[in-house]
């Protein structure tokens, strides 16, 4: 068994690759309310399905499947965001991993700690993206 886990890590790499090169994110307006505009309610943007592996002990333990959307402050800032959505979903890969890892579940504030740290990062500026809302986490556990 010991002697498969690099091919099961390279399997694992290669499906969080795969969903990396699905389809583009998307950036998608909120609808406008009934009433009166009061402020710029801001835009989000969804990321592709993300597939995270968790790794215990040099074993597969379980496998997590996100769907994740950035709610970013304002409108203007949706173009700076998916010009960097490349370096993002790097930093974004390497988060969830290591979040993954930790732990028997998935801990979701930990993640999105880290994950508006790597935006502030890469986009230079903290309040470009002002909350990560996991809008779903699968997950699988492998039986062993």
């Amino acid at each position: 068994m010991l002697r498969h886990i690099p091919a099961m890590r390279i399997a694992a790499a290669l499906a969080i690759l795969l969903c990396l090169i699905g389809p583009a994110a998307r950036a998608e307006d909120p609808k406008p309310p009934s009433g009166p505009v009061v402020d710029d309610p801001g835009a989000e943007i969804f990321l592709p399905r993300m597939l995270v592996t968790a790794i215990q002990g040099g074993e597969i333990k379980r496998h997590y499947a996100l769907l994740i959307k950035l709610r970013l402050a304002r409108k203007e800032d949706v173009e700076t965001v998916k010009n960097s959505m490349d370096r993002l979903q790097n930093a974004f890969v390497y988060d969830l991993n290591d979040v993954a890892q930790r732990g028997d579940h998935f801990d979701q504030e930990r993640a999105k700690k880290r994950m508006l740290a790597s935006c502030a990062k890469v986009l230079g500026k903290s309040d470009i993206v002002e909350d990560i809302v996991f809008e779903r986490v699968l997950e699988r556990r492998i039986s062993g």
